[in-house]
Order: structure tokens, then C-alpha cells, then sequence
């Protein structure tokens, strides 16, 4: 890195702070260029009006990031998260460690640490020979999850993985994880953790009815098929944000995106291990 950049600065408008704590960090960073300030609630309308920014710095959670990533990764943007969230599992500094050290980031003692994504495409019901192809592709960097649409009741997902027929869950929802999704929504389903580095994918239903309901580690480069097979809502949702409603036959395939999130680290790659149990709330 370099200690003259254009930054672009991404915060949660709903944290108390997390807008005054950006000022502050702008004002820390007297020698950086002119800074480019969104709040996370305006980045769907920011694709592609980010010019030149070599940097995203994100002020609030683990939320924050998943939003700023959609922006940054297609262009190999790197991201430095402060936390203001309550886990914070991707976030690099604490909110009153910042502005003592985020400067430190813009030096050359730095490594870029690299997360898989995953992309999602919807297929339409049936679709054939001659037929659409399916949707542009949607990414994610925590997981993509099919699920009822508000109503308690299950859906049911026909699975194909490499297009072999696997299962037929009968449950609440079902999630493909990428390792940095294994400690949101897959772990509080009971999926294992991945390590964050791992390409693998882990394939988990929620609450399921019968039959398999363990979690399935996957290679990379394995591709994910998911069959609607239920005729009440049913709602594809991408990192949690990012909703598309699906009607019955519908399929989507999940594989490995060609995009990755670039993080910004200067503890070592084993920090992670230092950190993990107190950010799961043991310690």
C-alpha cells in the first residue's frame, strides 16, 4: 500500500457513531486524497461510482463488509473493517483502536488476505434446450439460502450436486455456506466452522424434517443445484440483503465465484485461532 490513495469510506447509518468515527478517520488520514463516503443503505445505487478508490474502509459490523463487498471485490478493491458491530468476524480493528492505528494500513507492513465467494443464478422453471440460461449471476461472500418467504411452514429443495441427484430437504430453509459463512447463519444452524483461507463450500438445511440433516463439506469446484418443489413463497436470499422471490420449479445453482474479497491484515494468518473463541462469546 501507499500512504497517498483515494479511500472510500462505507458505514452503517444506523449505528450510533459510525459516521463521526468516518470524520475522524478522514481527518487522522490528513495525507490520503479525496475521500468517497457512502452509507451502506446507499451502495446498491454506487455500482461502478466508485472511481479510483484503492481502499474501502467500513465503519460498523459484519454487515457492512457483506455490503461493501458486492462493490469492491469485482474490482479487486481491498477492505479494512472497524467494528462497531457485535462480533465482528471479518472486521479487522476495534472502534477505539482506530484512529490509533488505521494509518498503519496505508504502509507496507500489510498482507492482503484473500475470502471466496460464491454466486448464485436462477434458473426458470423447467428451463430447456432453447431457453434462457438463467440470471446474472448474484454473489455472495457469506452464503446463499433458499427459504420460506415468512410463512411457518417448510419448503421442500431438491438437491443435485455436480448433477447427481442427492436429497430432497423438507425444512425451514437451506444454506450454502462459503468458510467465511460458516460462523453466520450456518453455525447458529449447527454447520461446522471452516477456516476462513478454506475454498470449500458446506451445504446446510435448517431445521429439517427427516432424513439428512448434517452439513456437507464441499470441494471447490463443485457446483450446487436447488429445486423448488413447493407451490407457497419462496425467497432466494443473497448475504442476508439481497432477496429474489422464487416460484415453484424454479432452480438455482450455486458454484464458485470468480470473485474474491480482499481484506486488509497485519496480524498473522494464525491470529484468527487467537481471536476466534472470544469473538463466539467463550472468553
Amino acid at each position: 500500500m501507499t500512504s497517498l490513495m483515494r479511500i472510500g469510506f462505507v458505514h452503517n447509518q444506523r449505528v450510533p457513531g459510525a459516521f463521526d468515527l468516518v470524520k475522524q478517520v478522514i481527518e487522522r488520514l490528513k495525507s490520503c486524497e479525496e475521500a468517497w463516503i457512502r452509507s451502506a443503505g446507499e451502495l446498491e445505487q454506487a455500482h461502478g461510482g466508485h472511481p479510483g478508490v484503492e481502499l474501502i474502509i467500513t465503519v460498523g459490523g459484519d454487515g457492512t463488509i457483506l455490503r461493501a463487498a458486492r462493490i469492491a471485490a469485482p474490482h479487486d478493491i481491498p477492505i479494512l473493517g472497524i467494528n462497531m458491530g457485535r462480533v465482528g468476524f471479518m472486521t479487522e480493528l476495534a472502534a477505539n483502536l482506530a484512529l490509533d492505528s488505521v494509518d498503519a494500513y496505508l504502509g507496507d507492513d500489510v498482507r492482503i488476505e484473500e475470502r471466496a465467494m460464491v454466486q448464485a443464478r436462477i434458473l426458470p422453471p423447467r428451463a430447456g434446450a432453447g431457453e434462457p440460461k438463467g440470471s446474472e449471476p448474484l454473489h455472495a461472500l457469506n452464503e446463499v439460502v433458499i427459504g420460506n418467504g415468512g410463512a411457518a411452514r417448510m419448503v421442500a429443495i431438491e438437491v443435485k450436486i455436480d448433477g447427481v441427484p442427492f436429497t430432497v430437504y423438507h425444512a425451514d430453509s437451506v444454506i450454502v455456506a462459503t468458510a467465511t459463512g460458516s460462523t453466520g447463519y450456518a453455525l447458529s444452524a449447527g454447520g461446522p466452522i471452516l477456516h476462513p483461507l478454506s475454498r470449500d463450500m458446506l451445504l446446510k438445511p435448517v431445521a429439517a424434517q427427516l432424513g439428512f440433516a448434517s452439513a456437507l463439506a464441499l470441494p471447490p469446484g463443485t457446483a450446487v443445484e436447488l429445486g423448488v418443489d413447493s407451490d407457497h413463497p419462496t425467497i432466494l436470499s443473497i448475504d442476508g440483503f439481497v432477496e429474489e422471490s422464487l416460484e415453484e420449479g424454479s432452480r438455482v445453482t450455486v458454484e464458485a465465484s470468480p470473485y474474491r474479497a480482499r481484506f486488509l491484515r497485519r496480524q498473522p494468518v494464525e491470529h484468527y485461532y487467537a481471536t476466534l473463541t472470544q469473538k463466539l462469546g467463550q472468553r
